[in-house]
């Protein structure tokens, strides 16, 4: 009896309920898992083979457990279980216990909800293994689905006015996929099939995405509707390959009126390199340019009379696949406190017939400017990696307009 009392109070402080079955050898089905490797709420798209079920203490597998751990659907058993391990650790903040149910490695057929299923008292905790009483897991069923496709995407919407082929689009997955061969957008103008683009379906940061790479620069007429399509099958779920995309359809509008009036470079080598030391300096633009016949970049410096420090030749380089403005400043040099700027006048570069606006990147030779954002301007903020911020946050470090600033 005391014993009983002992174990009912250690239970009572762990939040659990104490069900009593006879005076020895009992067992009680109070124990559940934290977590599962498999969610109810994300489609499953591996191959199975291994599922884990973590416990919020150490663990260990009860003796002359027969009852095997079963996938099941709709009541059916489509997989048992080959092999149980268990997997305990302790910190000092925190002990868990993981029980990692071993399948024969098979893919379970798409568009079926299944249910793993741990029968009452295949583990016990550990705690409690004096023969008296003994605290088992309860029965578990916990559901997952293989989808039938990859599913919808999210990221660019229908409806939108489009300028060119520099405009931003992407659809975006929620879990890993992959290429399928060598995959296309159609692009069609009034239903009509003006040309294939080459897609780049890739993962980044957890981004599964696809996206048009325009090989050459395109307007979108003003007005007129257009539409991307990315044939069903163009991607699939990395690890499973018969799980493949349906078809995207992304309907836009024309925003390009035939009238652009200037353009400026879209980034700057000076944003990543912070030698100090001018030799080579590349402005890589959007698009196709070609170089005025009398183009001259400026190097001047900033205070105290912005006199000009020397005018270069640029050169036109295309060999990465790209339009890249480059100027080579002989590894020029400066240590005082205000720096220098780089212009390239209005005209130096067109494009179709249209000239690029004037624009200059500024050099600070020491020290970090403190900016509070008051308005937006035409710079974009960039990670000391060199990739376009969209939303910065208040005390991190970035570059604009070739400085470094600390943005509040």
């Amino acid at each position: 009896m005391r014993t009983k009392l002992f174990i009912s109070i250690v239970c009572v402080l762990f939040g659990l309920q104490v069900v009593y079955s006879g005076n020895s050898g009992t067992t009680a089905p109070v124990m559940w898992p934290v977590s599962y490797t498999i969610k109810s709420d994300k489609p499953f798209v591996y191959p199975l083979e291994e599922v884990g079920i973590k416990f919020d203490r150490a663990i260990k597998l009860m003796d002359g457990v027969s009852t095997p751990v079963t996938i099941q659907a709709n009541g059916v058993v489509v997989a048992e279980a080959t092999s149980l391990e268990i997997i305990n650790s302790s910190s000092s903040k925190s002990t868990e216990g993981i029980l990692n149910v071993h399948f024969e490695k098979q893919n379970l057929p798409k568009g079926v909800t299944y249910q793993l299923c741990l029968p009452e008292g295949v583990i016990g905790w550990t705690e409690m293994e004096e023969g008296i009483y003994q605290l088992v897991n309860g029965a578990i069923r916990t559901s997952f689905s293989v989808p039938s496709t990859l599913g919808p995407t999210y990221g660019t919407t229908d409806g939108q006015e489009l300028y060119d082929s520099n405009d931003f689009i992407v659809f975006f997955w929620k879990f890993d996929v992959k290429a399928v061969g060598q995959p296309k957008f159609n692009l069609y103008r009034e239903n009509e099939k003006i040309a294939e683009i080459p897609a780049e379906i890739a993962g980044d940061w957890g981004f599964d995405s696809a996206q048009p790479a325009f090989e050459e620069y395109m307007t979108f007429d003003k007005g007129v509707n257009y539409k991307l399509v990315l044939p069903a099958g163009s991607a699939c779920a990395i690890y499973r390959e018969d799980i493949v995309n349906d078809e995207i359809v992304f309907n836009f509008i024309g925003g390009y009126n035939g009238n652009e009036d200037s353009f400026v470079y879209d980034w700057c080598s000076l944003f990543t390199d912070y030698s100090g030391i001018l030799g080579e300096v590349s402005f890589r633009f959007d698009r196709p340019i070609e170089i005025a016949a009398d183009a001259k970049v400026i190097l001047r410096e900033i205070y105290p009379t912005a006199q000009i420090i020397m005018e270069v030749t640029p050169r036109l380089d295309t060999d990465t696949n790209c339009w890249v403005l480059v100027c080579d400043f002989g590894g020029y040099t400066r240590d005082d406190e205000w720096g220098f700027s780089i212009d390239i006048p209005e005209g130096t570069v067109t494009s179709q017939g249209v000239k690029n606006a004037h624009c200059d990147v500024t050099i600070q030779c020491g020290g970090i400017e403190v900016i509070t954002e008051d308005s937006e301007f035409a710079y974009p903020y960039y990670n000391l990696q060199g990739i376009i911020v969209d939303n910065p946050k208040g005390g991190n470090i970035y570059i604009r307009n070739g400085k470094k600033i600390i943005y509040k």
